[in-house]
């Protein structure tokens, strides 16, 4: 059965089935819901390190944590990632592996044409009469859907496709839309009324990783990103396997592959490029010959994964230390808690000075 030719059938039974569910709001702006990330980011940006600090615009790109909610009740799966990306039309890739015994280690290249057959532009084929490699991913990740967003113009306008990735190619993919912001700090989002998608960023983080190769930093305590719903009838999932996300950012023409990986490269590491070392290669296909599973670690991350950035009690906003943000963290959620939130510390119900009070006799590095 083709999951996407029947989709709009399938969520207008899910969206009634699930209607009174609680949904996340898609903003960019991570929401307690998501717990602790399962992956940070160790390795600096060349890429550009944004500085900005507006919600629509950015001059550099980052990945600093990642995140995977899957949530049966309302019939999706949410990822966040934290940090952001640069409004001159650079890609954000995400692949997704939910199908056990599917997908693609190895991107093809008879994939749906989407984003100007970006997709296909990573995968293996004929080059020049001769075979010629794709992405390749980790020994134990094959994608079986792939969703790329981007951001430029003026107004900055983010811009998305999703598609299927079928084990022996083919499969269904499309545009799923555009979300202008409504002003320089104002919200955007792209609401795709046929397939259900939702995508939003927010671009005012100005902290994570830096763009020094010496001094890197840390992606713990970045809250504001790209954030992601796709309903779980699109991916195919089986209702009990690991789903498991690779997520980079690339260049204009999906064919430059950055330092910015989520599950991270060894720190230190530069550009991956077209060839895996920082060179260019274009043109169609394998314009990215990138190959993770020479790569040390894992480049995705994981709903079976341990957390990542060690929580410990008060660290709010999982920065390593209990500090003044987390008292700030604790104000922002001052009052009456709808639903267990992660600031009502002494879970009373609300977030009051009380749970302030907490914080400050946690005060210092987490051990």
């Amino acid at each position: 059965m083709n999951c996407f030719a029947s989709c709009m059938a399938v969520i207008a039974l899910t969206s009634s089935a699930f209607g009174q569910q609680a949904d996340l709001e898609i903003d960019g702006t991570l929401d307690a819901e998501y717990a602790n990330p399962k992956a940070s980011q160790v390795n600096y940006t060349s890429f550009g390190n944004a500085t900005d600090g507006v919600n629509s615009y950015a001059n550099g790109s980052e990945l600093d944590g990642g995140w995977i909610k899957v949530d049966t009740d309302t019939g999706n799966l949410y990822i966040f990632l934290s940090g952001n990306l640069e409004s001159n039309f650079n890609k954000l890739d995400i692949f997704i592996d939910c199908v056990p015994s599917a997908g693609q280690n190895e991107v093809r290249s008879d994939n749906p044409d989407v984003d100007f057959n970006g997709l296909n532009r990573m995968g293996r084929g004929l080059r020049d009469g001769l075979e010629a490699p794709g992405l390749k991913f980790d020994a134990d990740f094959a994608a079986d859907f792939f969703i790329t967003t981007t951001l430029g113009g003026d107004p900055p306008t983010q811009y998305a496709n999703i598609a299927q990735m079928l084990t022996d190619g083919g499969g269904v993919g499309a545009y799923i839309g555009s979300g202008p912001f409504s002003g320089p700090n104002g919200t955007n989002l792209i609401d795709d009324q046929v397939y259900g998608c939702q995508l939003s960023i927010n671009n005012s983080n100005t902290a994570g990783v830096s763009g020094d190769s010496a001094n890197p930093g840390s992606g713990c305590g970045v809250t504001t990103g790209i954030e992601i719903k796709i309903p779980l009838v699109l991916t195919s999932w089986d209702g009990s396997g690991d789903i498991k996300v690779c997520a980079f950012i690339n260049g204009q023409g999906h064919d430059y592959a950055s330092n910015q990986v989520i599950t991270p490269l060894p720190e230190g590491s530069n550009n991956l490029g077209g060839d895996g070392t920082g060179g260019y290669l274009g043109g169609f296909p394998a314009a990215l010959r990138v190959d993770f599973s020479t790569i040390a670690g894992n480049q995705y991350f994981s709903t079976a994964d341990a957390d990542a950035c060690a929580a410990c009690f008060g660290d709010l906003d999982a920065s390593g230390d209990v500090d003044n943000g987390d008292v700030a963290f604790c104000l922002l959620d001052y009052g009456q808690c709808a639903s267990p939130c992660a600031a009502d510390l002494d879970l009373n119900g609300e977030v009051d000075f009380g749970d302030v009070a907490l914080i400050l006799l946690s005060v210092g590095p987490c051990s």
